[in-house]
């Protein structure tokens, strides 16, 4: 008999055929059978029906939206279909390690505590192939242990925020924990890390396994790298981050305070940023991400 699934994988599709059948071939490859699958297409331009059904798989399903519902929208969207202990919001860009399913849902059983389980992640680019960027290399130097450990508390907030390691695909989310529509609409670039936020300063923790189980994929088309050109992520990130210290100082989490106060990666970033600009003659853009580092230095 087979097993019944122990985990969804649920796929938030826009476009692109080809990295969305990496991204299945990914779950198709994992070391454990007891999976399900639910594509949800958000009103895109590539419909993803025929590759789906041409798949004949009885675990993997497809949802096309009606309208657009946006990022946050359609995150939900797949959220509110899995029906498992356990879900993955696998970006469709992204792929698997084949023992990802089996090592998360084997410390998801020995940490009933946490609310989520993530693994480390490599970075690959739009071929496929292992890559390198500035933020990820930064990330390597996040002061955390090097074994598997837990995330919780004052101490595991202001690390996340000191230094955003945690890559929100590779988190599995216990379905219990996380509730119906978890990730807020108000954000199109920080809505991961505010979930995040929210469930470390609600008490809850998170269970990380040190291996880099999650492919990350970084391409000049994705929703990442849009934002960041025209400084949306920025303007983002400091709101959210402002948001975090006002909530922090209320529950004397002093370490979450002063981390989300200085959001020093957010400043490095936007300093890189500016320069990059100014090396490629986008004059404009680095004067506008120049004023806005000037105003968020000046509200210190």
């Amino acid at each position: 008999m087979t097993s019944p699934a122990a985990i969804t994988f649920a796929l938030p599709y826009y476009s692109n055929l080809g990295y969305l059948r990496e991204a299945i071939d990914s779950v198709l490859a994992q070391t454990i059978s007891n999976w399900k699958m639910i594509v949800v297409d958000d009103a895109g331009p590539e419909s993803a029906a025929d590759l789906v059904h041409q798949l004949d798989d009885h675990r993997i399903s497809y949802i096309r939206n009606s309208v657009n519902l946006g990022l946050a929208g359609n995150w939900n969207e797949c959220l509110r279909h899995a029906t498992t202990s356990y879900v993955t919001l696998l970006h469709t860009d992204d792929r698997l390690s084949p023992r990802y399913a089996a090592a998360v849902l084997a410390a998801a059983e020995a940490h009933p505590e946490a609310a989520a389980v993530f693994t480390d992640a490599a970075i690959i680019g739009a071929d496929g192939l292992p890559a390198r960027s500035l933020p990820d290399f930064v990330k390597r130097f996040a002061r955390r242990p090097r074994a598997d450990h837990e995330v919780v508390g004052d101490t595991g907030l202001a690390g996340v925020l000191t230094n955003n390691y945690i890559f929100c695909p590779a988190l599995t989310y216990r379905t219990s924990s996380i509730g119906s529509t978890p990730f807020d609409p108000r954000w199109s670039m920080v809505l991961d890390l505010d979930l995040i936020a929210r469930l470390l300063a609600g008490g809850q923790s998170l269970r990380c396994v040190r291996q880099p189980l999650y492919e990350y994929r970084r391409h000049q088309s994705n929703q990442t790298a849009l934002l960041t050109a025209d400084a949306r992520r920025f303007t983002e990130e400091i709101a959210l981050y402002r948001e975090l210290a006002a909530i922090a100082a209320t529950q004397k989490w002093t370490r979450s305070e002063k981390a989300a106060q200085w959001h020093v990666m957010v400043r490095i970033h936007l300093v890189v940023q500016i320069v990059n600009d100014a090396i490629r003659g986008r004059r404009q853009a680095a004067s506008s991400k120049w004023a806005m580092l000037k105003t968020d230095l000046r509200r210190e």
